[in-house]
């Protein structure tokens, strides 16, 4: 910022300044009771020219500091800026760097997904390996028919599981609001797991409320999917899995709970962070990436839901998602 350039943006108050000084002079130049001397009203004239001058040269000089700092600031939203001394740089400075902090938080944000999508993406690459092995091996010899069915189901299973994590990041524009009916969702998540009940022998005790909640039903469906899958997985043949509702403070609680091997305390509070398997995962044998819980819980939180989780080894594991009111949503009913 120039000298030239400030007064330039000041115009408007020099030309109201000359102007006043003007005509004050004009008015005891004309009133017959002052008797001013055309010299003396010159001189103060010029002297408030002057003053003003003065006062216009020392308010640039006591913000050219302030100036250089943002000109060397070169755009760098990466730090905060710094060196205010009145109130109108003070604001100036506090919306630059909530300016930065957001743009930073963002970016921080941008990183992470990046990174999660290349790990993800390894990830995946690495787990599809095994079934499309087992089908391009049926090719040439006779392998059992629900081998090969457990081996299609996996593979669907990845690829859902893909799909939904790349839509992770554009939630907001692909997902609906609606009153739905909780039973017809989990019966279909049962019927989309038949073939592992069945497989299993495993027994489903159902028992869930005709009241309406409000969800999406697409990314509930696929939340449902991850929890069933992941109940059926660790739980031994012959076993029973419960799917039931509650009234939880006026509002409606799932209850998915099974009688599998169930989780140790030391891996209960990390099974939904991600790529997290836990020892059930590293010495079952099972097929586990360690992101459908992840994916259950960032989506479970994006609906507006609440999720939680109880187990205790060799005694099952209850996940329990609670469908809380969404004033929003009343609000625009209404």
């Amino acid at each position: 910022m120039t000298f030239f350039k400030y007064l330039r943006d000041h115009l408007a108050l020099i030309l109201v300044i000359l102007f006043g000084i003007t005509f004050i002079e004009i008015v005891f130049y004309l009133d017959p009771q002052v008797h001013f001397q055309t010299g003396t009203l010159i001189y103060t004239w010029i002297l408030a020219i002057l003053i003003s001058s003065v006062s216009l040269i020392l308010s640039f000089n006591r913000k050219k500091d302030w100036y250089k700092i943002l000109q060397n600031s070169n755009n760098d939203l990466s730090k905060e800026l710094f060196g205010a001394k009145n109130y109108e740089e003070k604001f100036i400075q506090e919306k630059i760097n909530d300016i930065s902090l957001e743009y930073r938080k963002e970016l921080t944000e941008l990183y992470q997904n990046q990174k999660d999508q290349r790990e993800y993406t390894e990830s995946w690459v690495h787990d599809i390996k095994v079934p499309l092995a087992a089908l391009k091996l049926s090719q040439d010899s006779e392998l059992d028919k629900e081998l090969l069915d457990e081996e299609i189901d996996q593979i669907d299973y990845l690829v859902d599981q893909a799909l939904y994590f790349a839509r992770l990041n554009n939630f907001s524009n692909d997902y609906l609001i609606q009153e739905q009916d909780l039973n017809n969702i989990v019966k279909a998540s049962i019927r989309t797991n038949k073939r592992m009940f069945i497989a299993k022998h495993i027994g489903i005790e159902l028992d869930v409320t005709s009241e309406k909640i409000l969800t999406d039903e697409k990314w509930l469906s696929f939340i449902l999917n991850q929890i069933i899958s992941n109940s059926l997985k660790y739980t031994d043949q012959g076993g029973k899995i419960s799917i039931f509702t509650t009234d939880k403070e006026n509002n409606v609680a799932l209850h998915i709970k099974d009688n599998g091997v169930g989780i140790s305390d030391q891996d209960i509070t990390r099974v939904f962070n991600k790529g997290f398997t836990g020892s059930n995962g590293r010495t079952s044998g099972s097929k586990s990436t360690g992101m459908g819980l992840y994916l259950v819980k960032k989506m479970v939180d994006k609906l507006g839901h609440k999720i939680e989780i109880n187990s205790q080894v060799d005694n099952g594991t209850e996940i329990i998602i609670t469908f809380l009111d969404l004033p929003y949503y009343q609000r625009t009913v209404s």
